[in-house]
């Protein structure tokens, strides 16, 4: 697993091997994969949904109010003030303070382990990699185009949209009813207008932008970004750069990372980072045969810092091997 060092100065995570990366893959695809189900189920077995219909959340099965009547409430302001800040105030502080501390440690690693539009983009990604030789429709084909890409990858789309956007309307509305209507095809006009125009947007996004999406769009990432890029000892994927030589004509890492970011440069050209670690697996598989390992590694503290401190294309000055410029702007 993850080997963490305890030392005073230095707090350094790292993969120790091939097994470990491969364990790491395995989890964070699993972590991925109930996400999801939760994410689609969480409104049908009520554990969080906002119900306009009654004007309150459920959260657990349980109604979730201010326990406030406005017309019968015999508190004065003072006890009002203080029930408002103990049933809305202290919740939203406590969570928002875990994930502060989660996001300043550990920078965008919902974005990467957890989060449920992340896990489609990467689903199209590989699907598209498959069926049309290329991740991404602004990418140069990698590989022929298999015969049926483009109606397979348009049925993914639209399928996935479609999902998506019913799935997001049954955190509004009662969503048994909402299902049942669906497929007996009895819904009120302003469930089709929503799960049509949400379809149509999400098609978009999918198809043309998730990427764009991922690192400028998602408020929730943006925010996590702004977090850990202002902690220079957080974790980050760092890069053994005495050791350039090994990969001046491998750009794998780069062409594998979902959010087309450099892996190797420093952490300002990085900071949307999901922490998803596919570049280290990646680097771990390509230098499977070196008895010095992969060069890209988790790396935190003093180390994380020394990190950023050097350009992308620094290499020791007595190695007269010149490679090519890893940083990407």
């Amino acid at each position: 697993m993850l080997a963490v060092s305890t030392a005073s100065t230095t707090s350094n995570i790292k993969l120790a091997g091939g097994e470990d990366t491969m364990m790491l893959a395995t989890l964070r695809r699993l972590s991925r994969s109930a996400f999801f189900i939760l994410f689609l189920l969480a409104p049908l077995l009520d554990l969080f949904r906002l119900d306009l219909s009654r004007g309150h959340f459920v959260f657990l099965t349980m109604d979730w109010t201010l326990g406030l009547d406005p017309q019968n409430s015999a508190l004065d302001p003072a006890a009002i003030t203080l029930h408002l800040l103990l049933r809305l105030g202290l919740p939203i502080l406590l969570t928002l303070g875990v994930l502060l501390w989660v996001v300043w440690r550990w920078g965008r690693i919902y974005c990467g382990w957890l989060c449920p539009h992340f896990s489609m983009v990467e689903w199209i990604d590989g699907l598209m990699a498959r069926w049309l030789g290329r991740r991404s429709v602004w990418e140069k084909p990698s590989a022929p185009r298999q015969a049926g890409a483009r109606m397979v990858m348009s049925l993914v789309v639209l399928g996935g949209s479609a999902l998506w956007a019913v799935t997001l309307l049954s955190y509004l509305v009662p969503p048994i009813p909402l299902w049942t209507g669906l497929l007996s095809l009895n819904l009120p006009t302003w469930h089709w207008f929503f799960i049509g125009i949400g379809t149509a947007l999400f098609c978009i996004e999918f198809a043309l932008a998730r990427h764009f999406f991922c690192k400028y769009g998602c408020a929730v990432g943006i925010f996590q970004s702004l977090i850990w890029a202002v902690n220079r000892r957080a974790m980050v994927i760092g890069f053994k750069r005495e050791r350039a030589r090994d990969c001046r004509d491998c750009n794998a890492c780069d062409r594998a990372c979902p959010m087309r970011l450099p892996p190797r440069g420093m952490k300002r050209h990085k900071i949307t980072c999901t922490q998803c670690g596919v570049c280290v697996q990646t680097c771990q598989q390509v230098q499977a045969n070196n008895p010095e390992g992969a060069l890209l590694h988790w790396v935190s503290g003093e180390d994380a810092v020394k990190m950023d401190k050097q350009p992308g294309s620094q290499i020791p000055v007595q190695d007269p091997v010149r490679i090519p410029v890893l940083e990407k702007d």
